[in-house]
């Protein structure tokens, strides 16, 4: 438990940094897109290191997308999103893949980033002795808790499939690690991100991020199998981070 606390202060800072600098820098890139079942694809490795504080920045990679639409916000909003982990990063006791999500926003009228949404709770997919188990990880409790609906992940091929599914978001807006309130009256572009973080086996592989979705004042969805978004951008040690949008295979 003290290691779960201490990963999750760690976590937030890899999270703000990557929130401040990249959710809305990066120019989209040129794409062919073809009637397939694609996913924005990031490379991964995931270097063993379980124990250090370096290994919450080593093995965590941000991977984000941005919505078509500027809609006004409100509380009680909710996401959704499929991740897709490499199963070899899972086959030692005690490995886990932790999955963070967020909510950018950015003021369409002048393009001022203004801050990010929060999920409650950081996933966790966990390799728990003989078996797999997937948990929510309460930041504001510090401690797990079930996950009910809210997750669930399945085997399929070479990865394990983690679905988050209306995950309730907070009810504040984060800058600089300072909280303000929703302001439901003005219009934002919206971005969603994901980032991944591998306290496990050694891997190299890749990690897909599809079907996001985002249920508010208005209910949005990015399939990634046609452009239906507007820009994408990855983020990895201090670095913008180069991803694709390609089948997933």
């Amino acid at each position: 438990m003290v290691k779960q606390k201490k990963s999750i202060v760690l976590m937030a800072r890899v999270l703000v940094l990557a929130l401040l600098i990249g959710v809305f820098a990066s120019v989209p890139s040129e794409q062919t897109f073809a009637a397939a079942n694609k996913a924005l694809r990031s490379k991964v490795v995931f270097n063993g290191d379980k124990e250090s504080d370096a290994a919450w920045m080593n093995n965590n990679y941000v991977m984000q997308a941005g919505y078509k639409k500027a809609s006004k916000i409100k509380k009680n909003m909710k996401m959704s999103a499929k991740v897709y982990v490499p199963a070899a990063a899972l086959k030692m006791n005690g490995d886990t893949v932790h999955v963070d999500a967020w909510i950018g926003l950015e003021n369409s009228k002048n393009g001022n980033y203004v801050g990010d949404i929060r999920a409650k709770y950081t996933v966790m997919l966990i390799k728990d002795g003989k078996k797999m188990r997937v948990a929510l990880w309460d930041p504001a409790k510090e401690k797990e808790c079930k996950p009910g609906k809210t997750a669930s992940y399945k085997k399929s091929g070479k990865y394990y499939v983690i679905t988050i599914n209306d995950m309730p978001l907070k009810n504040v807006v984060y800058k600089d690690e300072q909280t303000s309130k929703i302001n439901t009256k003005t219009k934002y572009n919206l971005g969603q991100g994901i980032g991944v973080t591998g306290t496990c086996s050694r891997t190299s592989g890749y990690v897909y991020v599809d079907d996001l979705k985002i249920s508010g004042v208005t209910t949005q969805k990015i399939t990634f199998n046609k452009k239906d978004y507007k820009w994408y951008s990855g983020w990895h040690l201090d670095k913008n981070y180069s991803l694709r949008v390609i089948t997933i295979k």
